[in-house]
């Protein structure tokens, strides 16, 4: 809420209040627990950071605020367990609403992740003690020069209570509601006046001189749904304050980029470019792409530790751009392979306090992620971005300075390019980029596919683009209505046939969001992709727009998958109730045949809890139950106890699929309508995935019958072979037959040992000498004995024989030993290698012991003598 006009206002008259001094200077950690030890000492109850997920509101895509974890408590103070709090809380603002990601890098201030100071009351106290407490903190605490300050307010009440704490009328600057009102969002709730105080940076080259610091929001209103205000029995206080923007002010620097915390990253992203040999220029204010690397760094690292995951819906693909975002950035800087997490331990010199115990403890799973996605993109970044270096240079294409909306859907659906990263790069060159085919036609289908008696039906084209990618064509379609499930949620899209107007049919091999709200198709000839342009050409009048269509979904596959979707939810109340916690999904993929879920867990599940997770699915599903599908405001599914899933973006309207007395969650995807189709439910293994992140896979309905068949199929051979008359007499019987296999090795082993140390029984050596020089002994070595014999072996020769190398052979295997005690002038690599410079093989080893493998076998004492032999005597 930044007034320029009027705060620029003869600033430099208002400096007379108070010289200009020396300014304190705390580094943020020093920051952060200056200022919650203050608010502790006024009463305050210090509040751990939430987290970025918001668990309290699944309405935004992330925490973006530092009252977000008190919204409860603003509606119904009473509930409240303190009256007042204080926190520093973690926030991003990247995607949604509340969305800064285009800003970073270019102005001072912008950040996708941030941190918020804040002091909070729940009827503990008001607007007078709020002001006092503030003003006490910047003045007493920080000490700040007051002559530098300044506060905006739009009620009289606020204006004379600044007054009473000495402040004259030119530090008080008189606003509308427009702009010092608060409240949350458009519609009713609570909501009231607010303050904020601003500080002089007396730099004029700033596009914003002075700079907020504070924000104190009096929420004593509720706004009704039809506008109008009425006064809260309770009246609350909710204040925020930037970390980053303070730290600012207090280490005296022009931009937030300069503070501490991300001078450490700046200054190792510049070790990183000087030992990758990528000349670096010093400078105070780093370039927008290393303000952009190092924000984003910071933000993919935090959403990380909070469990979320690059994907490409919801918070995940929020995530996924800012990975790609900074990569791009570092390629234009010059680093062109995966650096990211060499970062990690500058990012972590920053929190030393301990703010945040998650960056250390999840070290390693926050790194891995980061390692896969970096590792996936970087494959694709410089092909995308040829891709554009050739339109850039094409004629045509620069007479309009417009990139064609077939290459931005090609750089995001082939290079994995996010839409933001494509337009950047086009607005670096001054051009603008194309999606009206795409994003403004209005082309948004309406799914059917809920409803089987909808999933062959006739359809509309309502768009097609062939895309022509080398010698491989993609084609792509839009219907309307479209029965083909392609919404995300973990579930696998469908399958199945379009038949045009012609009769002719194509295959549908892929269904997906090219944009919010959007269904498109991909489409392959049936007799396959090798004829796909003739075909084009052969079909081009009935792929047009307006052409109808007949869908043709693959059920068997459709069917498998709902079976295994309505499975998962189970599961996640299976997982609540046995293990009597709210784990959090953290994510899953439904298919067909199986399913797969990863929820937040801190150590393995025993198999006594898997066994009771199995029980409680399978006996929910024998009794049986129909699912329900509910349409409500997404405040009232929450409130009725449906679980979300975290990593999910919704609207104000949600659907919520129920199985009474089971099961309650919100959900997109397609489900069966009893779930009795669900018996018989197995659990094939559990495993971790991440730190704290546990997965299961498992199988049911239909592909369950089919996984405990082909594990019954051996079980008759198995029977049969141990003359076995049940399989708890087999397992006996191959314990039994097991032990006595152990006791025939070590047996075995005994005899071969004393083999090994025995004299040259049957086949003597072949002596011959390297360089006329060393004296070499060469065994042939029964075919029948192992490679373990020849080793032990070896050790024994060089021992009793140390004057001599010794080199054994076996068919393909050669093994050579010598006492390094007694020959000083060779090893057994280096004799080893000697011999294979005219034998064809390969091999190496260490000075005593050396082993490979020949291209022929030698076997027998003739061979020995023709080939072995010359090549020991061969001049190197």
């Amino acid at each position: 809420m930044y007034k320029v006009g009027i705060l620029r206002a003869g600033p430099r008259r208002l400096q007379t209040y108070q010289p200009v001094r020396f300014i304190q200077r705390l580094s943020s950690p020093e920051l952060r627990s200056r200022f919650v030890n203050y608010f502790e000492e006024q009463g305050h109850t210090k509040v751990k950071s939430a987290s970025l997920i918001p668990h309290n509101d699944k309405s935004l895509l992330f925490t973006n605020a530092g009252m977000v974890p008190f919204k409860e408590y603003f509606m119904k103070p009473d509930t409240a367990p303190f009256n007042a709090a204080t926190s520093i809380q973690k926030c991003m603002r990247a995607g949604g609403k509340h969305n800064d990601l285009d800003n970073v890098g270019y102005t001072p201030r912008h950040h996708t992740f941030f941190e918020m100071l804040g002091n909070f009351s729940f009827g503990g106290y008001g607007k007078q003690e709020a002001i006092a407490l503030s003003w006490r903190f910047l003045l007493e605490e920080l000490e700040l020069p007051i002559s530098r300050l300044r506060v905006t307010q739009s009620d009289e009440e606020g204006y004379q209570l600044w007054k009473k704490q000495g402040l004259p009328d030119e530090m008080i600057v008189r606003c509308g509601a427009e702009d010092n009102f608060w409240s949350m969002g458009d519609g009713e709730g609570p909501c009231g006046p607010c303050t904020e105080i601003f500080w002089d940076t007396m730099d004029d080259t700033l596009d914003d001189r002075w700079l907020e610091i504070w924000n104190l929001v009096f929420m004593e209103n509720y706004r009704t749904a039809d506008g109008k205000l009425t006064k809260l029995p309770t009246p609350c206080i909710d204040t925020g304050m930037g970390l980053e923007r303070m730290a600012s002010v207090l280490q005296d620097k022009r931009n937030n980029f300069q503070v501490d915390q991300f001078q450490y990253l700046i200054g190792g992203l510049r070790q990183v470019l000087t030992t990758k040999n990528v000349s670096v220029t010093p400078s105070d204010d780093p370039s927008a792409h290393e303000k952009i690397i190092a924000d984003h760094f910071r933000a993919m690292c935090f959403l990380i530790s909070d469990g979320v995951v690059p994907s490409n819906i919801g918070r995940g693909y929020v995530l996924r751009r800012i990975i790609r975002r900074a990569l791009r950035s570092a390629h234009q800087v010059g680093i062109n392979e995966p650096f990211l997490t060499e970062l990690y331990p500058h990012l972590l010199k920053g929190f030393e306090d301990g703010s945040y115990p998650e960056l250390a403890s999840r070290a390693s799973s926050i790194c891995n992620v980061i390692a896969n996605e970096e590792a996936t993109f970087l494959t694709t970044l410089n092909r995308g971005l040829s891709l554009l270096s050739n339109i850039f240079t094409h004629p045509d294409h620069q007479k309009t300075k417009t990139i064609p909306p077939d290459v931005a859907f090609q750089l995001y659906d082939t290079f994995g390019f996010p839409f933001d990263l494509t337009l950047i790069i086009a607005q670096e060159k001054g051009w603008t980029v194309d999606l009206k085919e795409w994003r403004n036609m209005d082309i948004f289908p309406q799914f059917t596919g809920y409803d089987h008696d909808l999933l062959h039906q006739e359809s509309q084209i309502l768009a097609v683009e062939a895309t022509k990618k080398g010698k491989k064509t993609d084609v792509t379609l839009a219907i309307d209505p479209c029965p083909y499930y392609g919404l995300g949620g973990g579930q696998v899209p469908d399958s199945g046939t379009l038949t045009l107007a012609n009769g002719s049919q194509w295959s549908v091999t892929d269904v997906f969001q090219p944009y919010e709200g959007g269904i498109a198709l991909k489409v392959i000839p049936t007799d396959g992709i090798k004829n796909i342009d003739r075909k084009l050409e052969e079909d081009k009048e009935f792929l047009e727009m307006g052409q109808l269509v007949r869908t043709s979904i693959d059920v068997d596959k459709r069917t498998g998958a709902e079976i295994h979707h309505t499975a998962t939810h189970l599961l996640n109340a299976g997982l609540r109730a046995i293990l009597k916690t709210d784990i959090v999904q953290a994510g899953s993929t439904v298919e067909p045949k199986k399913l797969r879920f990863d929820f937040t867990y801190g150590k393995p599940l025993t198999p006594t809890q898997l066994d009771s997770i199995e029980k409680w699915i399978n006996d929910a599903a024998m009794k049986g139950g129909e699912t329900h599908i509910h349409h409500m405001k997404l405040t009232d599914a929450v409130e009725s106890g449906a679980i979300a899933a975290f990593s999910e973006k919704y609207g104000e309207t949600v659907r919520v699929i129920e199985v009474p007395g089971v099961s309650r969650e919100l959900c997109g995807g397609t489900h069966v309508d009893d779930i009795r189709r669900l018996y018989p439910f197995k659990i094939l293994n559990e495993t971790s995935v991440a730190a704290g992140t546990r997965r299961i896979e498992a199988v049911a309905g239909l592909s369950c019958i089919e996984w405990y068949k082909k594990t019954y199929e051996p079980v008759p051979d198995i029977l049969k072979m141990l003359r076995a008359s049940s399989t708890k007499d087999a397992v006996s019987k191959l314990e039994k037959s097991m032990q006595q296999t152990r006791d025939v090795q070590k047996r075995l082993d005994l005899i071969t040992e004393k083999l090994a140390t025995a004299g040259e029984v049957i086949v003597h050596p072949v002596e011959t000498k390297l360089d006329d020089i060393l004296p070499i002994r060469v065994h042939l070595i029964d075919a029948d004995l192992d490679a373990s014999f020849m080793q032990k072996r070896a050790n024994v020769l060089k021992e009793t024989q140390a004057d001599y190398g010794h080199i054994l052979l076996s068919k393909n295997n050669i093994v050579v030993g010598i006492n390094t005690s007694k020959i000083r002038d060779y090893t057994a690599n280096s004799i080893l290698r000697h011999v294979l410079k005219s034998v064809k093989g390969g091999g190496g080893g260490q000075a005593e012991y050396a082993q490979g493998r020949l291209a022929e076998p030698i076997l027998d004492i003739n061979e020995i003598e023709s080939k072995i032999v010359p090549a020991i005597k061969a001049r190197a």
